[in-house]
């Protein structure tokens, strides 16, 4: 597999990368622990300050065309939506917070994550080569 697409990277990629990743992984624990305990909280708030990074970093993410894509207006959504949850939970809204943090969940991550692993993207490729050389091992 070859690496160095994704280790010549820039700093911008790295962190969108880790933050989404981590966001991933951290919802899906979240989705299946008991909701409004202190960890709960406590992880939401994590997951809340990740999503909003990987948002942020994606505007330094233009090189598909060399200036912004559709996806970027994603990233506009994301840092419109998070704030808007954690206010609905606030207000005691649990809902509307609940609804809106599963859709962020699955509209800002899962679905797109999905788009990454096309052929034509970076870890798309990594996966294509991994599984190349997976099938020239057997």
């Amino acid at each position: 597999m070859n690496f160095t697409p994704l280790l010549t990277a820039g700093p911008a990629v790295h962190i969108h990368l880790t933050a989404t990743i981590l966001a991933l992984l951290l919802g899906i624990m979240m989705l299946a622990r008991r909701k409004g305990t202190l960890s709960h909280r406590l992880l939401g708030w994590i997951w809340v300050g990740l999503m909003l990074t990987a948002a942020i970093s994606s505007f330094w993410i233009t090189g598909m065309r060399d200036g912004y894509s559709p996806i970027h207006g994603l990233s506009v959504l994301v840092l419109v939506l998070v704030p808007l949850a954690v206010l609905a939970i606030r207000r005691g809204k649990v809902t509307r917070h609940r609804m809106a943090m599963t859709g962020l969940f699955f509209g800002a991550l899962v679905i797109p994550g999905l788009f990454t692993l096309l052929p034509t993207r970076l870890l798309g490729r990594l996966m294509t080569d991994g599984v190349t050389l997976l099938t020239l091992a057997q």
